[in-house]
C-alpha cells in the first residue's frame, strides 16, 4: 500500500472545513452556513492590505470551543490558503488544487 496516497486525519478535517467555506462563498450551501462566512470589507485607512479573497473573523468571546467553531476556524484556515487558490471559483477546480496544496504540506 502506498502511503504517500493519503491524507493524515488533521488535513483531512482542513480539507472539509475549506471546502465548505468555498461553498458558502459561491452560494452551494446551506444558509445557516452561508450567514457565518463573511468577506472582509475595504478600511479605508488600511486600503493597501485590502484582500477581497479574505474572510473576517466576528468572534463573540474568547473561549476554546468558540475558536473551534465553523464561524472561527473556517476563515482562518481559509485566510490561510495561498490567495491563487482562494480565487477558484469552480468547485471542481476549488477541490483539485486543494488537495495538490494539502498533499503538498503533507509531504513537504
Amino acid at each position: 500500500m502506498n502511503l504517500s496516497k493519503f491524507i493524515p486525519v488533521d488535513l483531512r478535517i482542513k480539507f472539509k472545513i475549506c471546502l465548505m467555506v468555498h461553498k458558502c462563498l459561491n452560494d452551494a450551501a446551506p444558509s445557516y452556513l452561508t450567514e457565518l462566512v463573511q468577506r472582509e470589507t475595504p478600511n479605508p485607512d488600511h486600503d493597501i492590505r485590502y484582500d477581497e479573497t479574505k474572510l473576517k473573523m466576528d468572534l463573540k468571546n474568547h473561549y476554546t470551543s468558540t475558536k473551534r467553531a465553523f464561524q472561527a476556524i473556517g476563515p482562518t484556515w481559509w485566510n490561510e490558503l495561498p490567495k491563487s487558490l482562494r480565487e477558484v471559483e469552480n468547485e471542481g477546480t476549488f477541490t483539485s488544487l486543494l488537495k495538490t496544496h494539502l498533499f503538498s504540506v503533507a509531504y513537504e
